[in-house]
């Protein structure tokens, strides 16, 4: 990984897991984030506290990062790496339930019938 790569990997990840934009430099793994994170007053105290806050509000955590930093990082890379950072603070992630929806709308219905020209019947 590049320089410039490792440095959004690990701004990435603050923010995922604070909420907060840090700037913590070129950090190499879990343990040298969290504690370059603890330095900043978020030990994995209140790193606990943010996720079981965001489970109480029906909201996941750690949070995903901006789209334009996701696509810098890749989404394969991105959840190794917080998942190897969750399970070194000892939690789990905190996902949404899926959707309870079960049927399509009218309009569902009838974009999923559509065919294009060029598929014929």
């Amino acid at each position: 990984m590049s320089q410039a790569e490792q440095a959004d990997w690990t701004e990435a990840l603050a923010w995922a897991l604070t909420g907060q934009p840090l700037d913590l430099g070129q950090l190499n793994d879990p343990d040298q984030l969290l504690a370059a994170l603890e330095g900043r007053g978020w030990d994995a105290t209140a790193l606990r506290s943010r996720a079981q806050s965001a489970r109480d509000r029906g909201q996941p955590w750690p949070d995903r990062p901006p789209a334009e930093q996701l696509a810098r990082i890749g989404a394969a890379r991105w959840r190794a790496a917080t998942e190897r950072v969750v399970a070194c603070l000892g939690l789990q992630a905190v996902a949404l339930p899926p959707s309870r929806r079960t049927s399509l709308t009218a309009d569902e219905r009838r974009l999923l019938a559509e065919r294009p020209p060029h598929h014929g019947s």
